[in-house]
């Protein structure tokens, strides 16, 4: 399970979240993967961070966990596309698009410990807006977007997991 979206939606409390609900599940949260000295996030970086995604996901399944989630690695369905092709093979995927409006995602990120400023949020915003793309191939995937505005944690994954039959 693939989950994205922009900085603020949740993506690393929901993946906690399912982690919890998900038995014989792992969770790679990316954004913790792809912490390096000097920040650098450029296409070459980009595509370091998917192939070590990559990889941690295929050290999961032949570790037996079954659900592998991960979240912050992928924005766009050219970036999903380039991962999908480093897993090889075609596996199972759902890919969940956390969406919330500007308001609510600097009320968040401004009560996160994660220092932040209006200007960072703002660049944040501007550097990777919504997509559009991955909605737009949904044929390729299980694709589910969840507008998580107003929504508690435990709802987002009850929404998640219904997607999913669990």
């Amino acid at each position: 399970m693939v989950i994205t979206g922009q900085e603020g939606v949740g993506k690393s409390t929901v993946v906690r979240a399912l982690l919890r609900a998900l038995p014989g599940s792992a969770q790679i949260d990316a954004e913790d993967v792809g912490q390096v000295n000097p920040w650098t996030y450029d296409e070459a970086f980009r595509a370091l961070h998917r192939r070590n995604v990559a990889d941690l996901t295929r050290n999961f399944w032949q570790a037996g966990y079954g659900t592998v989630l991960a979240a912050s690695f992928v924005d766009t369905h050219p970036q999903l596309r380039d991962f999908l092709a480093l897993l090889g093979g075609q596996p199972e995927l759902i890919v969940v698009q956390l969406c919330a409006s500007r308001s609510e995602r600097d009320r968040r990120r401004t009560r996160r410990a994660k220092p932040t400023s209006r200007a960072a949020r703002h660049a944040a915003d501007d550097a990777v807006p919504e997509d559009r793309t991955l909605a737009a191939h949904a044929d390729e995937y299980d694709y589910l977007r969840v507008d998580t505005d107003g929504l508690s944690v435990e709802r987002v994954v009850a929404v998640v997991l219904a997607r999913i039959g669990r």
